[in-house]
């Protein structure tokens, strides 16, 4: 079954932006795997209704952990039937009247979930042209990088060897 170009385009912008969210990977990096430009790649999101702009992190890491310590704490004074003191009553109020807060202006903040349309199908063509796309640019760099040593030996040549190896000062 052939799928049109445009939806596996939208497809694999949306599995970027999921790998943005889940795992914090820049725009730029997902961009540079999709084969364009991070503008490029930012304005497909806007036209498919997702704000990339938007924190993508959906709570606050370690929350679930302050969640279990506060329960903890409550459990703990009130064990043995012994009557907890006021000011660790009060600061456990407190604490968890700060987190219900947190909480709350955390989803205010929170865009509408993005469907999630699945993992976008690859062929085994694409990969190949994806992989040899990188390969080639692999070549590029390391084609331009050993031009530039060759260049730095060749004008350090000129300047008696200065610049050449590793100077070591010794007694």
């Amino acid at each position: 079954m052939a799928t049109a170009p445009g939806s596996v385009a939208a497809a694999r912008n949306h599995a970027g932006y999921r790998l943005t969210c889940k795992y914090s990977v820049p725009h730029a990096d997902i961009a540079f795997l999709l084969g364009m430009k991070e503008k490029n790649y930012l304005t497909r999101l806007r036209r498919l209704g997702i704000d990339a702009d938007v924190n993508t992190t959906q709570r606050l890491p370690g929350l679930e952990e302050i969640l279990a310590r506060i329960r903890a704490e409550l459990m703990r004074l009130t064990e043995e039937g012994r009557v907890p003191d006021k000011g660790a009553v009060d600061a456990l109020v407190s604490l968890a009247r700060a987190l219900k807060t947190v909480i709350e202006l955390e989803r205010e903040n929170i865009a509408p979930p993005v469907a999630d349309t699945g993992p976008a199908s690859v062929s085994p063509e694409e990969l190949r042209e994806a992989l040899a796309r990188i390969d080639r640019r692999i070549d590029e760099l390391a084609n331009l990088r050993a031009a530039e040593i060759i260049q730095r030996r060749l004008d350090g040549s000129h300047n008696n060897g200065s610049g050449q190896g590793v100077v070591l000062s010794g007694p």
